[in-house]
């Protein structure tokens, strides 16, 4: 072979060389590609939805309002809203400045203290059997405060204070880690005995004159709503209350109001098509504010609207303290429970066989299609039935595939 031969061997070889080169670059890049989707799975499992309708209602309850003779000074109440309260009970005090009410106040956090030491001393000289008791109860004691501070319902968060100080104190006297109170009890009554020598003057009683459940604010609707005009609000009555300003302060002459019981109303306005066979007379369940409370409570009232909608009028017996100052809420009325798997909806796929509407599941490293049979969907999710004894449809614990592209049967995922 001459010279000229061997060179153009030589560039036959080395253009081969190249073209290989690019077909290999070409086929692990579309190996990459095929292989570098992301993909993640989530595992089939039972959830519970609940269908329900939201809606802002009003409250509606029989309230007096609560006058008094005006009196210059500071208004201190003496009762948190809610408290049930007798006839002629002393709802507020007027202090002429309020370094008297600073004072005062001081005067019966110690008075509460003396009296939960006090309470404590007669348990000196009990023997250890009641120990485990106590640490029990301030446990529970703890986990209410908790419940109570994440609830927002502060009021009752502090009345706990001194529940859990009696019951830590007791515990430390049975225990043996104190033997006596009694040198606290005097140091607390001799400072009792000084600060009420700084008080200036007495305060004037503000009493009520019936009894009830006593709350300090008035919304200027206390002598239009009650449990008579309840069922005759109209759709315009309704709208204007959820959408007024709250109040910011009493009018002269006014310390508050009282609600006769523990019974009240809710009035609000739904979509009737959502409302369903829910009917009048019926006893449903309501979750109320951000507290989340359920509470059973009957349809009283369902007034089917022109233009679609209802206004319904719900009664409950159930007192609940921590929102009788409110006058609307948000609020959902729980239709029915559903239970399946819970699908996120990006993971829905409709079959190129037949058009059926299903997911791919992750079978080792081979991507599968599974039917689904709906029961509920929602805007992010759709709840499916457990088909976990049918052929070619979803089970329990499946891995079901909820991101990737370019899915189809029998695609090897890596």
């Amino acid at each position: 072979m001459d010279d000229f031969d061997k060179r153009r061997a030589f560039t036959t070889h080395i253009i081969w060389g190249i073209i290989g080169i690019f077909f290999l670059i070409m086929v692990v890049s579309q190996i990459v590609i095929h292989f570098s989707s992301n993909y993640r799975t989530e595992v089939a499992t039972i959830y519970t939805a609940t269908e329900s309708i939201g809606f802002k209602g009003i409250y509606v309850r029989d309230e007096k309002l609560v006058s008094y003779n005006s009196y210059n000074g500071i208004i201190s109440y003496t009762h948190t809203d809610g408290s049930k309260v007798g006839k002629n009970a002393v709802i507020a005090q007027v202090y002429k400045n309020r370094a008297d009410i600073a004072v005062r106040q001081r005067i019966e956090d110690l008075e509460a203290q003396r009296d939960v030491l006090a309470d404590a001393q007669s348990f000196v000289g009990a023997d250890t059997s009641q120990l485990e008791s106590f640490s029990n109860q301030i446990n529970e004691k703890h986990s209410q405060l908790m419940e109570y501070i994440y609830t927002g319902n502060y009021s009752a968060a502090a009345d706990l204070k001194n529940d859990i100080l009696n019951l830590q104190s007791k515990r430390e006297i049975v225990r043996g880690s104190e033997t006596s109170y009694a040198s606290k009890i005097s140091e607390i009554e001799s400072e009792i005995s000084r600060l009420k020598l700084q008080i200036t003057s007495e305060p004037y009683n503000i009493t009520i004159p019936e009894t009830g459940y006593f709350i300090s604010k008035v919304d200027g609707y206390e002598d239009k709503l009650n449990s008579t005009s309840v069922y005759e609000l109209t759709a315009e009555d309704i709208e204007k209350i959820t959408s007024a300003e709250p109040r910011q302060e009493n009018p002269s002459g006014v310390i508050g109001k009282l609600v006769s019981d523990y019974t009240w109303y809710m009035a609000a306005i739904l979509d009737t098509v959502k409302l369903g066979t829910v009917f009048e007379g019926a006893q449903i369940t309501l979750r109320i504010g951000a507290s989340n409370q359920n509470v059973k409570a009957d349809i009283v009232s369902l007034r089917r609207l022109e233009d679609g909608r209802s206004i319904a009028v719900f009664r409950c017996d159930m007192f609940l303290a921590d929102f009788i100052d409110s006058r609307v809420t948000q609020a959902r009325l729980l239709l029915e429970n559903y239970s399946g798997i819970n699908i996120p909806n990006s993971a829905l796929r409709m079959s190129d066989e037949d058009g059926s509407i299903g997911v791919y599941v992750l079978d080792g490293i081979v991507a599968k299609f599974r039917k689904v049979r709906q029961i509920l969907s929602r805007e992010d999710f759709t709840l499916v039935a457990d088909t976990s004894d049918e052929e070619g449809y979803l089970s329990l614990y499946d891995n079901i595939i909820v991101e990737g592209r370019d899915l189809h049967e029998g695609k090897i995922i890596g």
